[in-house]
C-alpha cells in the first residue's frame, strides 16, 4: 500500500501536535476537499477521540466516522476512516504515521491501508498520491509557519 514522506522544519512535537488535532485537518487538507470535521468523541486529542468529517473526493460527495488507532507521542499517530459514498459500498482506511526527528526538523511518513483491492488502490495511486501530497505540503507549510513565530505545542 502507498507511503508518502515529506520532511517538515520543525520538531517533532510540534508536527504530532498539529496531527493529532483531528478537528483541525480541514485547515491543511487538499482544499478540493472542501472537508469539515467534528469531534464526536472524546476530549481534545488522544485515544478513543472520534470525528465525523465530511467532504469531496474525486468530485463526489463523501464522509466519514474516523477514529484513533494509535497514539504515542511524538513518535507515531493512526486514524481510521469508515468512509462513506451514495452509490458505493463503505470503505476503510487507516492513515499510520511515523515521525523521526531528523536535526532540527522532522521526517513525515504516511502510510496508507485498506479494505480497497490492491488492484483498485493501483488504479486509484495517482488521485490519492495527489490528495496525500498535497495534504502532506499543506501540513509542512502549517507547522512550519508556527515555529517561525514561535508556536508551541
Amino acid at each position: 500500500m502507498p507511503e508518502f514522506t515529506i520532511q517538515i522544519d520543525a520538531p517533532p512535537e510540534m508536527v504530532f501536535d498539529e496531527l493529532s488535532h483531528v478537528e483541525r485537518h480541514p485547515t491543511w487538507a487538499n482544499p478540493k476537499a472542501q472537508m469539515t470535521m467534528q469531534q464526536t468523541m472524546g476530549d481534545g486529542p488522544g485515544p478513543g477521540a472520534t470525528y465525523r468529517s465530511s467532504g469531496v473526493f474525486t468530485g463526489k460527495n463523501v464522509s466519514a466516522d474516523i477514529s484513533v488507532t494509535k497514539f504515542d507521542p511524538p513518535r507515531e499517530f493512526s486514524i481510521r476512516s469508515d468512509q462513506h459514498q451514495e452509490g458505493k459500498k463503505d470503505a476503510w482506511y487507516e492513515n499510520d504515521y511515523t515521525l523521526r526527528p531528523d536535526g532540527s526538523g522532522t521526517v513525515v511518513s504516511k502510510h496508507v491501508t485498506g479494505s480497497l483491492s490492491p488492484v483498485v488502490f493501483a488504479l486509484a495511486h495517482l488521485a490519492i498520491r495527489k490528495d496525500a501530497m498535497t495534504s502532506l505540503r499543506n501540513l509542512k507549510r502549517t507547522v512550519e509557519a508556527k515555529a517561525a513565530t514561535g508556536g508551541t505545542v
